[in-house]
């Protein structure tokens, strides 16, 4: 009797209050605003040279028969590695390396033998490139396609000199795709004999080595196996090979089996075609010829055009090492090949009539897991990366890999990067063994460049790692993932800071089901804290969904989410699909496409305590996907619709028959000593949310604080 007396006087308090917002409108307060904070980045001080007794100097136009002196340096990074081995004393040996360019052509190999305690870094003020590129020059003049072209001669005896990459000034030019402009749409599925499900939810992870185009879509490739076709599924894209184009049934095969089911509506391109060789910047190896083709840009000529072709994939490895670090370098311009994956042998068997067609293995349908790394370290300590830049690289920038701890990547560039940008993992053992890898003050721009499902930074199986001030933006998909253990199983990750990181423009309607910070698993301990995220936008077709801003998924818990600002989102700002004894506070969230706040799973537990927030939409619903009483736990907290005014609305939509109302959501024991009115942001419409001084949210609890998101170095 006294719970239902508690609900009845709980709606009549809310009916009275709506009546009361709607009747009698507050009357107008001047806002009060706190004087502006203005946040100082400083560029990076690289210090000052000074030479040390077993220092060594390296330089592009040294020796390596000479000492490795000022006055007579070294040539190559190789050689410089290999003399400080010999050093017996325990003090610091600083490699420096003057201005130029040093073409990695195999990879470094760092192990156990290798002495520590060793800085390889710029002399300062000086650029210096660890490049895994050629140069390419020799051309003439041709056309092909109808149009003006470039040529030279380029000799293909075997695989090792085919090359995926080609660069111009800094920047990784355009393979030729067709269409030029939008996607095609997968026609027809495969047959049940060109797939096999895969181990778990074969409706989505279904293994296909053929699909079926519309006929219209298709022509007769000249070189058919050198054109690869990206498909885009829910959250991952597949690059896949063609085996064969049949124009008249429009079946297409493949040689390597799709990560996941392809489904009808797929949207799909092909990429690397000879025949869609035609905009400026545009380029194509064709084997058949021992010929290179580039569309030549404005200012071209054969004289003084200089290409770089990626001739490595792997700069660097450091397996077992330790005691090594690097600052002030550029890496750069590495290549590429289609990833071997692990789940062939799983889905194929030599049985299957389609079987020797295969040449790579299906890769992990996620994250882009399986890609390499240019900088591998397993089983490694005290590895640092210290203002370095990473471009145009093909792969993930930076693996640590099992078993590695105690390292660091500060104040680094990520620029132009084919996969993730970083990659933190360990086995999957409790407690985990990859523990204290940290990333402060990073600026990562453009990852996912070829395999677009990849992120910025990603963790599986760690623990007790630092992830703050860094700006994360213009990826396919998720800017930060951590945990990777689904559901309440187990967990090896925990104690992870994710705090003042500023992650924007992220999805662009390319993918869907990603999160600007995205969480999988129990991780006790971690917390997400003053990040700023917006501009979060999924691919919202028939097969799209979910563009959030910070989502915890399956089995997320015992995390702490405070004094974040999330906004413009093309789902809601925050996600949790199921969890357990989340805090969520403090928080600001606004704007999302479909609301403001969503958990997708009610189970019989409290899933998460929303508290002490402030969440404004602009005809939107509040709570989405409502479901029965003890979804969540709710107190102080404002709410605010920019259309709608105090009157909030929650539900599957805003359409009339799908929303529920103020009463109803208190009736299910929610909008606990809630305040329905304006928060007073500066200017909202501009994204401008600082809080008056005199805001209502303040009665709530909430406690503004000052933005810190970002890098504290200004990166050029």
């Amino acid at each position: 009797m006294n719970v239902l007396f508690t609900k009845i006087a709980a709606v009549f308090t809310s009916v009275i209050t709506m009546l009361t917002a709607v009747l009698f409108p507050p009357e107008s307060i001047t806002p009060e605003f706190p004087e502006p904070h203005e946040q100082v980045k400083t560029a990076f001080d690289e210090g000052e040279f000074d030479m040390g007794k077993y220092d060594l100097i390296v330089a592009p136009d040294g020796d390596d028969a000479n000492e490795g002196t000022l006055e007579a340096p070294l040539k190559t990074f190789e050689k410089a590695k290999e003399l400080i081995k010999n050093i017996e004393s325990d003090e610091t040996v600083t490699v420096w390396f003057r201005e130029g360019t040093y073409p990695i052509e195999n990879t470094v190999e760092f192990t156990a033998e290798d002495r520590g305690n060793v800085l390889y870094r710029s002399y300062p003020d000086e650029e210096v490139v660890f490049s895994g590129a050629k140069e390419i020059s020799g051309w003439s003049e041709t056309t092909i396609n109808g149009i003006n072209a470039f040529v030279t001669d380029m000799p293909i005896e075997s695989d090792d000199d085919y090359f995926r990459s080609l660069f111009k000034d800094g920047k990784r030019l355009s393979r030729s795709n067709y269409p030029k402009t939008g996607v095609f749409k997968v026609f027809g599925e495969p047959l049940a004999e060109e797939s096999v499900p895969g181990s778990h939810a074969p409706d989505f992870f279904t293994h296909a080595l053929a699909f079926y185009a519309d006929k219209n879509d298709i022509i007769d490739f000249e070189n058919s196996n050198d054109v690869d076709v990206r498909i885009m599924h829910f959250w991952r894209d597949d690059l896949l090979p063609i085996h064969s184009v049949n124009t008249e049934t429009g079946r297409i095969q493949i040689t390597k089996p799709s990560a996941m089911r392809i489904r009808v509506e797929d949207n799909y391109i092909f990429e690397n075609v000879k025949e869609a060789l035609s905009l400026p910047g545009e380029w194509y190896l064709d084997r058949s010829e021992d010929k290179l083709y580039y569309i030549p840009q404005v200012g071209d000529t054969v004289e003084n055009t200089v290409l770089y072709a990626g001739i490595n994939e792997q700069l660097l490895t450091l397996n077992g090492a330790s005691g090594i670090s690097f600052q002030g370098i550029n890496f750069e311009n590495t290549d590429w090949d289609h990833v071997d994956g692990i789940h062939t042998g799983k889905a194929f068997d030599p049985s299957h009539p389609m079987y020797q067609t295969i040449k790579y293995g299906a890769d992990h349908p996620q994250a882009a897991f399986e890609v390499p790394a240019a900088i591998y370290i397993s089983s490694s300590s005290n590895i640092n990366f210290t203002d370095c830049r990473f471009e145009n690289i093909s792969y993930t920038a930076v693996k640590f890999d099992k078993a590695s701890e105690n390292c660091d990547v500060t104040s680094c560039m990520f620029n132009e990067i084919g996969a993730n940008a970083i990659f933190i993992h360990g086995d999957f053992v409790v407690p985990a063994t990859t523990k204290n890898i940290n990333v402060r003050d990073c600026h990562i721009n453009k990852y996912g460049r070829i395999f677009n499902n990849a992120i910025g930074i990603l963790l599986t199986h760690a623990i007790d790692c630092d992830l703050t001030n860094n700006e994360i933006h213009d990826g396919w998909y998720t800017g930060i993932s951590v945990g990777w253990n689904w559901g309440y199983s187990d967990n090896s990750t925990n104690n992870i800071k994710i705090c003042d990181n500023l992650i924007y423009d992220i999805g662009n309607g390319w993918l869907s089901d990603m999160g600007a910070i995205y969480t999988l698993g129990i991780q006790p301990d971690t917390v997400i804290s003053g990040n700023v995220i917006y501009n979060v936008g999924c691919d919202e077709g028939r097969y799209g969904y979910g563009g959030w801003g910070i989502y915890l998924d399956e089995g997320s818990s015992g995390m702490l989410v405070e004094n974040n600002l999330v906004y413009d989102c093309s789902s809601q700002t925050f996600h949790q699909h199921y969890g357990k004894d989340n805090v969520v506070r403090n928080n600001i969230f606004a704007f999302g496409g479909d609301g403001a706040f969503r958990i997708t799973r009610n189970e019989e537990h409290n899933s998460l305590t929303l508290s002490n927030n402030i969440l404004v939409t602009d005809n939107a619903t509040m709570y989405a996907l409502t479901t029965d009483p003890d979804w969540f736990v709710d107190d102080s907290n404002t709410y605010w619709d920019y259309k709608h005014g105090g009157n909030v609305y929650s539900g599957d939509s805003m359409s009339f028959f799908e929303r529920k109302s103020m009463v109803i959501m208190t009736a299910r024991g929610y909008y606990n000593n809630a305040v329905f009115a304006d928060p007073m942001f500066k200017d909202p419409e501009n994204h401008d949310f600082t809080l008056a001084l005199n805001s209502p949210a303040l009665e709530t609890g909430f406690t503004p604080w000052e933005y810190t998101a970002g890098t504290k170095t200004l990166f050029e």
